[in-house]
């Protein structure tokens, strides 16, 4: 077995991974403000609710950074002469700082968890049979994440997070955030596929949809592989799990936060080559769930038989196009 980390330096370098993650969080914050406020010339209700969702990512991600920082300044200035020095309170679990970050970081995560079976309900053109399951993980996600939460009052303070009491709740909930996160990516990426190999027949210029079926995947890997990472160290009851637990509250902004502005991006850098031709008209940009449509042009070929006088035959146009009116569509 490996050897356990001291408490006091798995919280140090935990937060400094926070630290750093969130750092990559404010650029990505930072850019999806701009398009949102100079890029986009229409802005419609969708659009508006995924900035809004952004936003309130970005609002959670800073309470709990800040809340880290709070208790490691509190460690190593006011308890650092109490017994145990700054890891025994860091270890703690019931003050009132622990339990608001922790329940910030369940937040976020149920947040998250929300807002990716809202992507799945709308790319699967609101099916409400497809997200059935991920709405009940999600139901048991809240329960366990926030019953760990309020459990933390109670304990005592030799109590660590590996106790009996809340190894179910905490195993639970780290197992449902990677089964999650695996089903509503798994359930996209297959929609979006399916849906580019129905059209590839039809298409004449490059895929539209692969580029954002890459998009969703490398977005969403690297939360997938740091949960699963975080279940398999809590598992095994090493307590560098914190190590990756931290940085997972900017992780989630980040992961949505990449989907949206990356999809946004290439949207208009496609929107702005189309009407640098003449032919394009104003067009929203896309997110997961508004990707935009893309011109078809249809050739009609009309055969009309005429009489020896030159004269047509008088058949009706829809009478024609039944025996005889040949149409092509082509994908532009």
């Amino acid at each position: 077995m490996l050897p356990q980390l001291p408490w006091d330096k798995t919280y140090l370098v935990a937060t400094w991974l926070e630290t750093l993650v969130y750092g990559f969080f404010v650029c990505l914050f930072l850019a999806t403000t701009y398009v949102h406020l100079y890029l986009r010339r229409a802005h419609d209700s969708h659009s508006q609710v995924m900035y809004w969702i952004a936003t309130a990512m970005f609002i959670i991600a800073t309470l709990h950074i800040s809340m880290n920082c709070y208790r490691l300044v509190r460690a190593y200035t006011d308890k650092i002469n109490d017994p145990g020095g700054a890891a025994a309170y860091l270890s703690e679990l019931a003050p009132w700082d622990h339990v608001f970050k922790d329940t910030l970081y369940a937040s976020q995560e149920m947040f998250g968890d929300a807002v990716a079976i809202y992507r799945t309900w709308v790319i699967w053109n609101r099916d409400w049979r497809i997200i059935v399951l991920p709405i009940v993980l999600l139901i048991v996600s809240i329960i366990s994440g926030y019953t760990v939460c309020g459990l933390y009052t109670v304990v005592v303070t030799s109590d660590t997070v590996f106790d009996p009491r809340l190894a179910n709740w905490i195993t639970t909930f780290y197992s449902i955030a990677v089964v999650q996160s695996a089903i509503t990516t798994g359930l996209m990426a297959y929609r979006i596929w399916n849906a580019e190999k129905r059209m590839a027949k039809y298409r004449t210029s490059q895929s539209n949809l692969r580029p954002v079926l890459w998009i969703l995947v490398e977005s969403a890997s690297l939360q997938f592989f740091v949960e699963l990472v975080l279940l398999a160290l809590y598992a095994a009851n090493y307590n560098c799990q914190y190590l990756m637990l931290e940085p997972v509250t900017p992780l989630v902004g980040i992961t949505f936060t990449a989907i949206t502005l990356r999809i946004t991006l290439r949207s208009h850098d496609s929107t702005s080559g189309h009407q640098s031709t003449g032919r394009g008209q104003d067009q929203h940009l896309a997110t997961i769930g508004s990707l935009p449509m893309r011109h078809i042009a249809i050739n009609i070929t009309k055969d009309v038989d005429q009489d020896a006088n030159g004269t047509s035959d008088g058949t009706s146009y829809t009478e024609m196009d039944k025996k005889s009116s040949q149409a092509h569509i082509t994908a532009v």
